[in-house]
């Protein structure tokens, strides 16, 4: 019979919150930005000989928007497969838990710290291709309104 580490209540309610404060923060982002998308739009194209020089600051916070939580979220898969090769147990000791998950030892287990090292290195590769393609988006708005 495999063992079952029990969940913590108070990282139930920790997980709760952030998912109800960034669905929250979302919706807001949404409609702010349905709202002023028009004005938006007529000041980038107010005066197309310094719409350069607007539009690549705009790209920069998009892109640290759209990159940082994938490198986050990189760095965190990574620390977690390390623990979890090195303590040869999924979940690591000292986890804390949202739901009662059962423990997988041995191979089975230092394959899924592998894997979720494998994701990560995914995110990294994924959150440089989006950096790249922001990074051309930019030089593609600037050569047409130069």
């Amino acid at each position: 019979m495999t063992e079952i580490r029990r969940a913590d209540p108070a990282a139930r309610r920790t997980a709760a919150l952030v998912l109800v404060v960034g669905t929250c923060l979302g919706a807001l982002l949404l409609v702010a930005f349905t709202r002023y998308r028009i004005p938006l739009g007529d000041w980038l194209l107010a005066d197309p000989g310094s719409s350069a020089l607007r539009v690549k600051p705009m790209l920069l916070l998009p892109a640290a928007i759209l990159v940082a939580p994938l490198l986050a979220l990189a760095a965190y898969l990574w620390t977690l497969g390390g623990k979890v090769v090195r303590a040869r147990e999924f979940p690591p000791p000292g986890l804390r838990l949202i739901r009662d998950t059962p423990i997988v030892t041995g191979e089975r287990a230092v394959s899924r710290g592998r894997l979720l090292k494998v994701l990560a290195l995914g995110c990294c590769i994924a959150s440089a291709v989006l950096a790249v393609l922001l990074w051309r988006l930019g030089l593609l708005l600037s050569s047409h309104t130069a």
